[in-house]
C-alpha cells in the first residue's frame, strides 16, 4: 500500500468513526483482486491449451501418430500430467482438439504465404508460379505434416474419421474462400476451383512423396508444368 493509500484509509477510518468506511474500501479492493486473477486464470488456462496443442503438433510432426502419447505431448508442452488432465481427460479429446487447431492454423498460413506476393491486376507467367511456389511451401509446413498423419490414421480408426471427414469440409469451404480473396484476379475464371484444385491436390500428393529420390529437382519440374496449365487457363477464360 502507497502513503497516499495510507492517507486516505486512515481519513476514512477517522470520518466514519466506529463504524467506518475503511473496511467497504478493502472489499471493493477485493474484489477488484478477484476479477484480476481470475483474467489471470483464464490467461494462463488459455497459454497452457495453446502449448499442449502446438506440442502435440511437434510429436506428430517427429514421432508420428501412433507413437505420440498424452504423457509425450504434456512433456514436449513443458506441463505436468496433472495440467494436461485438466485439459484434456483423453486422448480423444487431445486430437480433437488438435485438428481445430490445425484447422485455423493451415488457413492463417495460407492467408499469410500468398499475401507475401503482390501480384498485380496484370498477371505474369512469374506471378502465377511464384504462387505455385508459394502453394508448394504451404504444403511442406509442418501443420502439414502433422495433419496428414491424422488423416493416414483417420482411415482405420473410426471415432477419429468421424472428426476429420467433418473439419475437411469445413476446411476445404473456407480454404477455396481464402484463395478467392487472395487471389482477386482469377474472380472471372469460370474454372477458377478446377485451377485451384489442381494446384492443391498435385502440391499436397507431391509433398507426401518424402523418400522420393531427386525430390527437389523434381518438383520444380512439376511446379513449372502446373504454372504452364494455369497460364493457359487464365488466358483462355480470364
Amino acid at each position: 500500500m502507497t502513503e497516499t493509500t495510507r492517507s486516505q484509509v486512515g481519513a476514512s477510518a477517522k470520518r466514519g468513526g466506529a463504524k467506518g468506511k475503511a473496511p467497504s474500501k478493502k472489499i471493493r479492493a477485493g474484489a477488484n483482486g478477484a476479477r484480476s486473477s481470475d483474467g489471470w486464470q483464464a490467461e494462463k488456462s488459455a497459454l497452457t491449451r495453446k502449448a499442449i496443442l502446438e506440442g502435440a503438433v511437434r510429436c506428430f510432426v517427429r514421432e508420428g501418430y501412433t507413437k505420440t502419447t498424452t504423457a509425450m505431448i504434456a512433456a514436449e508442452a513443458g506441463v505436468s500430467r496433472g495440467a494436461m488432465m485438466h485439459h484434456f481427460s483423453a486422448r480423444a479429446e487431445v486430437m480433437k482438439a488438435v485438428i481445430a487447431h490445425l484447422h485455423q492454423q493451415r488457413l492463417e498460413e495460407y492467408r499469410q504465404l500468398m499475401a507475401e506476393n503482390d501480384i498485380p491486376e496484370q498477371i505474369t507467367r512469374e506471378d502465377i508460379r511464384r504462387s505455385v511456389e508459394a502453394a508448394w511451401t504451404y504444403h511442406n509446413l509442418p501443420s502439414f505434416v502433422a495433419y496428414q498423419e491424422l488423416q493416414s490414421a483417420a482411415r482405420t480408426d473410426e471415432e477419429l474419421g468421424e472428426v476429420i471427414d467433418a473439419s475437411e469440409k469445413e476446411f476445404e469451404k473456407q480454404f477455396l474462400r481464402t484463395a478467392k480473396t487472395v487471389f482477386p484476379q482469377w474472380r472471372s475464371v469460370r474454372s477458377f476451383q478446377a485451377a485451384h484444385d489442381l494446384v492443391h491436390f498435385v502440391m499436397h500428393g507431391m509433398a507426401t512423396t518424402y523418400r522420393s529420390s531427386n525430390r527437389k529437382k523434381r518438383a520444380e519440374h512439376i511446379i513449372d508444368l502446373v504454372t504452364d496449365q494455369l497460364v493457359e487457363i487464365y488466358k483462355l477464360e480470364a
